[in-house]
């Protein structure tokens, strides 16, 4: 991008480098990963990856399991289908 303002694509905010968290289901597991490197919208808080953050990321997602996670979280979960009347 050179020295071009970057911008949010969402909001149009601009965006400020920083890191985001990416919570993403995987074969049934829910996987989060912490302190990615990203460029960050001041207004939305949307994240922007480059390319090369997001091929690590990818290797990372397909590795994973030969990582031991930094901890484990306890997630509570909800299915609204008996508030929606469809119990």
């Amino acid at each position: 991008m050179g020295d071009a303002v970057k911008r949010c694509s969402l909001c149009r905010g601009y965006l400020e480098p920083g890191s985001a968290t990416l919570e993403v289901w995987l074969d049934g597991e829910l996987v989060v990963v912490r302190d990615i490197p990203a460029d960050v919208c001041g207004d939305c808080k949307e994240a922007y990856f480059s390319a090369d953050v997001s091929h690590k990321l990818d290797h990372f997602l397909k590795e994973r399991h030969h990582v031991k996670p930094d901890r484990y979280l306890s997630v509570p979960e909800y299915s609204v289908a008996r508030f929606m009347g469809n119990s």
